[in-house]
């Protein structure tokens, strides 16, 4: 089964965009439908200031709203930069900061975040700069519509001098309530537990912070995702550590999986969504993506080091059922043993399921990307959704009515950048 999903990776990976801003490529077996036609990308931020960690988030009123962060100018630290921008790949109005403080947010796993209410106010979310590893505070900034942000609050309310607190998700419940979900050591600061808050006033103040989680690897982001209109919540994490085979404690990174029933007060026990049995004795720095359908079938893709070299790789699974339980997973690309990769998912409004992911060509990373239509299982011929010879991380997806948004950071030694690139969505 891999074997044959492999030579069909392979065959589509020779078939291929190199995307410049134009055309699509059919599989000789994929249906005939049009593929996606991509724009040109464009840069986005200023490239004096290095611009990285992307971050896309689609309106309820159908406007994509992006957050990046850039060198601050005036002293140590990162600004977190906001703007709305068009399916054609344009700024559309001007960016604003959302942080007064500095913030350390750079990118990656624990880059800076943000979500929209009804209203399209934005509540943003980011961790603020210090030069002492161990003291970590995570801090939201507010502003109602396109106006300016407030003040920042401070989140993590242990008021500890040293403190472990980032490696976050946020997100936006129907009926305004506003999430946040990170990775916390207020306990131990040799290792983390998740903590969540809640904002009952769309962003504007925070709750109590309470634990929802036993042990979670330190340094893999987790995610939040809203079911039954709202009425539940899922929140993912990877374990910290798990029996093995043998019965004995090991460092087996498993991604897990907690529903909740009641807002968020109390969640189930953990479920594992895929038992890849990837043991690692340090940081991996990769979490898994997450996203809902329509029908509330829950999609995750990830990368993991595997059992043996040859089961690493990135791989697909879903939930029919709230993620109570999941589909065997699916392989979708080889990968490295040895380096680390990362994921994107994110799903459309016909509820085509697109994912994004890290591969390695010639010794450099790579964004390739694929779709699958509702109801199909077969994917599509796989996008290489970038060129040059910048090593390229961290994708980032949304999609709007009409396109799809993708995202990512580009590096070349000390410097970075980041490209936006749009398709019209796959079967339009």
């Amino acid at each position: 089964m891999r074997k044959a999903t492999q030579m069909s990776f392979l065959a589509g990976l020779f078939l291929s965009l190199v995307v410049s801003g134009c055309g699509s490529s059919q599989g000789v077996d994929s249906p005939v439908e049009p593929g996606l036609a991509f724009r040109e990308a464009i840069m986005v931020g200023n490239p004096e200031g290095n611009p990285s960690g992307p971050y896309l988030v689609t309106s309820e009123t159908n406007q994509v709203l992006m957050s990046w962060t850039e060198e601050n100018r005036d002293g140590e630290g990162r600004n977190v930069l906001i703007a709305t921008v068009s399916s054609d790949g344009r700024l559309m109005n001007e960016t604003r900061q959302m942080n007064r403080e500095p913030s350390g947010s750079r990118g990656g796993e624990h880059k800076a975040k943000f979500t929209l209410g009804e209203d399209d106010s934005v509540s943003a979310l980011f961790v603020a700069f210090t030069e002492v590893y161990k003291k970590r505070v995570l801090k939201s900034a507010f502003a109602d519509g396109d106006g300016p942000f407030s003040s920042e609050l401070r989140l993590n309310d242990d008021q500890r001098e040293v403190s472990r607190a980032n490696f976050t998700a946020i997100g936006t419940a129907p009926g305004g309530k506003i999430y946040v979900a990170w990775l916390d050591g207020r306990n131990d600061l040799e290792a983390k537990e998740v903590f969540m808050t809640i904002s009952e006033d769309g962003g504007r103040s925070f709750g109590e912070n309470y634990p929802i989680s036993a042990l979670a690897c330190p340094c893999c982001r987790p995610s939040i995702n809203f079911l039954d209109g709202g009425n539940s919540m899922v929140v993912t994490y990877r374990d910290n550590g798990s029996p093995s085979a043998e019965g004995e404690l090991a460092n087996v990174r498993n991604h897990l999986m907690i529903h909740s029933s009641d807002g968020g007060q109390t969640f189930n026990d953990p479920v594992v969504i895929s038992d890849d049995g990837w043991t690692f004795d340090r940081c991996p720095h990769a979490g898994i993506s997450v996203d809902v359908d329509s029908r509330d079938r829950i999609h995750a893709v990830w990368w993991t080091g595997g059992r043996t070299p040859d089961e690493a790789g990135i791989y697909y699974t879903y939930s029919q059922d709230g993620g109570r339980s999941f589909a065997p997973r699916q392989f979708i690309s080889d990968a490295p043993a040895d380096r680390v990769l990362h994921t994107e998912v994110t799903v459309d409004k016909n509820d085509t399921v697109y994912i994004a992911w890290e591969g390695v060509l010639q010794d450099r990373t790579h964004i390739f990307l694929a779709h699958q239509r509702a109801g199909e299982e077969k994917w599509s011929p796989t996008y290489q959704v970038n060129g040059g010879t910048w090593n390229t991380f961290y994708p980032m997806l949304t999609t709007d009515q009409d396109s799809l948004y993708v995202s990512w950071t580009e590096r070349k030694g000390e410097s970075s950048q980041i490209r936006l690139q749009t398709s019209p969505l796959a079967g339009s």
